[in-house]
C-alpha cells in the first residue's frame, strides 16, 4: 500500500492519460477515481508533441495511479521513437498502472503482450452466457469480494485474458469462466493491471428501476480495486463496518406468523448478529409483556424502528408535504407512548410500507426529526428510474430534501452485501416472518457468511448504524477528512494518536433555519459552510464527539395528524386482515402456497408497471 510519508514526492493520486483529447472512456475513469475522493487529472498526449521527440518520462507527471486505455497505448507507441517497448516507460512515472479497453486487434494484443512481459497475449471472447466471476482469496486488494463467486459475464461486454507461458498464479485478481479477467503483475510498490473489458461504467447513468448493483461489477469493481488497494486510507474508506437484519412487520408477542421470538432470540446468542423489528405504530398498545422483556434483557442486539403509521398501503406515497409531516409526526407520537408502555426504545429511522414513499415524504421525515429512513427500494415510487449510479454507489440516498435514505436488501445474494460493503455502506438484510419457516438455520447461515465476508463486522441497531454512517480519508499526517450523512453524527477517533479531522456534514438547503451543535455546544454561524455543514477539531485517543444538525427552536411545526374513527376502522380491519394472514393462512401448507403464488404475481405486476413507466419516460427524453 502507498503510505503516507511518500505523498509530497509525487505530483498527483492518480493520471488519466488520454490521446488528443479524453474519450467518454476516459472521462468515466476520471469520475470512478473522483468518487472514491482521489487526487485526479487527465494528462493529454498529443501527435504533435511526440513527432517533437518529447519522451513519456517528460509528458506524464509522476503519479501513484496512471489509468490509459489500450488504443491510448497503441496511438503513443505509433508516434515515440522506441515503438512498442518505449510504453513500458509508463512505469517509470508511475507506481501502479491500470490498461482496459482491450479490443480482439492485433496492435491492442501487441500492447498487452508487451506490457506483460509476455505473460498476457490476447484479449479472448466469451460464449459461455452462464459462466460466474470468481474472485481470488486476495483480501489486501479485493477486500469484501475476497473468495466470492458472483454474477454472470456478459458475453457482449467482457472478454477474457489469454495467458502466456508461465503459470499466473495469484496474479489473476478475477476470473472470468475460469479464465483471466482482472490481471496484477509485479508487486505492492510497483505492478502493472489489465481489465478484460470494453468500457467502464458511467456514474452519471440512469439507473432502471430494480437494477442490482452486480449490473455494475465488471465495470466499476477492478478499477476501484485497483485505486483502494494502491491508494489506501488517501481514498474514501469505512473501517466500521455494520450490519443488522430488519424484520419487517411482526407484533411483539410470542409468535407471530413462523417468527417465535425466544427462538429467534436463541439464534441471536449461538450466532453475533444483530435484529431491528420494523413496529407499525399503530399498534403501540398490543405488545406482550413477555417479549418486550426480551427485548430490554438484549438491548445491544435488538431494537424497533419506525415501520409507517398506520400500515396502509402507500401512505407515504402522497406528495402533500404538510399531510407527509403530520403523518410522520404520529408515527412518532405512538412509538414514545409504546416506549412509555413496554420500556423498549426505539431508533427514529423510518422503514417506508411497501417501500412506497415520495420526496415529499422524505421531507416531512426531515422536519419532524427523524434520523434517516431506511428502504428496499431507494428510488421515490412516485418518481421511477430518477436515480443515476453514483446516487445509488453513495453511502445513503441525499438527493431528496438533503434527507438520508439508506437502502436494504433480502439476505439471498451474498456479493449484493459485499459490494455494500466495499463501498463503505452498511449490510442492512430485510426479512418477514415467513424467513423462518423452516427455522433458524438459513439466519444464522446468512450471519456467518456476513462475518466472513467482513470479519471486522460490529452487529448493531439501526440507530447507531445511522448515526455512524460516515466516509474518511487520509489528507495527510494526522488529519483526516470524514463524510457524515445524518443530522445527528459519532465519531470517535480509535487510534493512538491525537488526529484533527475535517468533517463534511450533510448538504442542506435551509442552512439560515440550522442549529449545529459539537459535544452540546452551540457554533456560531460563521462556524457553517453555507449549505454545509463544516467543521474541524481534534480527538484523543478513544475520545469521541457528538454532532447535531438541528431546527431553531421556535419555528413553527405541522399540528399532529388526528385521524377519524371511520380512518381508524379501516385500519383495525386492515392490521386483522393481515394478521389473520400472516398467523393463520400463511402458516397453513396449502393456503400459503396459493396466497404465496397470489403475492409473487402481483409483485410482478407491480415491477412490469414500472418498468413501463421508466421506458415510456425514457423514450421521452
Amino acid at each position: 500500500m502507498q503510505s503516507v510519508a511518500r505523498m509530497s514526492s509525487l505530483t498527483s493520486d492518480v493520471v488519466v492519460l488520454c490521446w488528443d483529447a479524453p474519450t467518454s472512456a476516459d472521462r468515466n475513469a476520471h469520475k470512478i477515481a473522483e468518487f472514491l475522493g482521489a487526487d485526479v487529472r487527465f494528462v493529454t498526449l498529443t501527435p504533435t508533441a511526440l513527432d517533437e521527440g518529447a519522451s513519456i518520462q517528460a509528458l506524464v507527471p509522476r503519479c501513484s495511479c496512471l489509468i490509459v486505455a489500450a488504443e491510448t497505448l497503441a496511438n503513443v507507441s505509433t508516434k515515440i521513437q522506441e515503438g512498442l517497448s518505449g510504453i513500458c516507460a509508463l512505469s517509470d512515472v508511475a507506481e501502479h498502472v491500470l490498461t482496459y479497453g482491450f479490443q480482439a486487434a492485433s496492435a491492442h494484443n501487441e500492447v498487452l503482450r508487451v506490457l506483460s512481459a509476455g505473460a498476457l497475449l490476447a484479449v479472448h471472447p466469451l460464449s459461455d452466457t452462464e459462466a460466474k466471476f470468481e474472485v481470488s482469496e486476495d483480501r489486501e486488494w479485493c477486500a469484501q469480494f475476497s473468495g466470492l463467486s458472483l454474477g454472470l459475464v456478459d458475453p457482449k461486454r467482457e472478454k477474457t485474458f489469454l495467458e502466456g507461458t508461465g503459470d499466473l498464479g495469484q496474479s489473476v485478481m478475477i476470473r472470468a469462466a475460469k479464465r483471466p479477467f482482472f490481471v496484477r503483475l509485479g508487486s505492492n510498490v510497483s505492478s502493472k493491471f489489465f481489465i478484460a473489458c470494453d468500457e467502464l461504467a458511467d456514474l452519471d447513468e440512469k439507473v432502471p428501476q430494480g437494477t442490482g448493483l452486480l449490473s455494475w461489477f465488471s465495470r466499476l469493481i477492478p478499477l476501484m480495486m485497483f485505486l483502494r488497494g494502491a491508494l489506501g486510507k488517501r481514498v474514501w474508506h469505512n473501517d466500521d463496518p455494520r450490519a443488522c437484519l430488519i424484520l419487517d412487520d411482526p407484533l411483539l408477542r410470542k409468535r407471530y406468523g413462523f417468527l417465535d421470538y425466544a427462538r429467534l432470540f436463541e439464534s441471536m446468542r449461538r450466532e453475533r448478529f444483530s435484529i431491528c423489528v420494523a413496529f407499525i405504530p399503530w399498534n403501540y398498545r398490543r405488545s406482550s409483556a413477555d417479549v418486550t422483556k426480551l427485548f430490554q434483557a438484549n438491548s445491544a442486539t435488538s431494537s424497533l424502528c419506525v415501520h409507517g403509521c398506520d400500515h396502509t398501503a402507500g401512505e407515504f406515497a402522497a406528495t402533500d408535504t404538510e399531510s407527509m409531516r403530520g403523518k410522520a409526526t404520529l408515527a412518532l407520537e405512538r412509538m414514545r407512548m409504546h416506549q412509555r408502555l413496554s420500556g423498549v426504545s426505539f431508533d427514529e429511522v423510518m422503514v417506508f410500507p411497501q417501500g412506497l414513499f415520495s420526496p415529499e415524504a422524505l421531507l416531512g421525515l426531515k422536519s419532524s426529526g427523524y434520523l434517516a429512513a431506511v428502504n428496499t427500494a431507494i428510488c421515490p415510487s412516485t418518481m421511477p428510474g430518477s436515480l443515476v449510479l453514483r446516487d445509488v454507489l453513495q453511502v445513503a440516498v441525499t438527493r431528496f430534501s438533503d434527507f438520508p435514505l439508506f437502502g436494504r436488501r433480502y439476505p439471498k445474494e451474498p456479493a449484493e452485501f459485499a459490494f455494500d460493503l466495499f463501498l463503505g455502506k452498511p449490510a442492512l438484510a430485510v426479512e418477514h416472518h415467513g424467513y423462518f419457516r423452516n427455522g433458524y438455520e438459513s439466519l444464522e447461515r446468512f450471519a456467518a457468511q456476513l462475518n466472513t465476508i467482513e470479519p471486522r463486522m460490529e452487529w448493531a441497531n439501526l440507530g447507531t448504524i445511522c448515526a455512524r454512517a460516515s466516509l474518511a480519508r487520509v489528507v495527510r499526517k494526522n488529519e483526516i477528512q470524514v463524510q457524515f450523512y445524518t443530522s445527528r453524527f459519532c465519531l470517535t477517533n480509535r487510534g493512538t494518536e491525537t488526529m484533527g479531522y475535517s468533517l463534511l456534514g450533510p448538504r442542506t438547503s435551509e442552512s439560515s433555519f440550522l442549529t449545529v451543535t459539537v459535544d452540546g455546544c452551540v457554533l456560531d454561524r460563521e462556524q457553517q459552510g453555507l449549505g454545509n455543514f463544516e467543521k474541524r477539531l481534534a480527538l484523543h485517543p478513544g475520545q469521541t464527539a457528538s454532532i447535531r444538525i438541528a431546527p431553531y427552536a421556535g419555528l413553527s411545526s405541522t399540528p399532529m395528524r388526528k385521524p377519524t374513527a371511520i380512518h381508524n376502522s379501516r385500519v383495525l380491519i386492515r392490521r386483522m386482515l393481515c394478521e389473520f394472514r400472516d398467523n393463520y393462512v400463511e402458516t397453513n401448507r396449502p393456503a400459503g402456497r396459493v396466497l404465496s403464488r397470489a403475492r409473487d404475481f402481483r409483485l410482478r405486476r407491480k415491477a412490469a408497471r414500472a418498468a413501463a413507466v421508466y421506458r415510456t419516460e425514457t423514450d421521452r427524453n
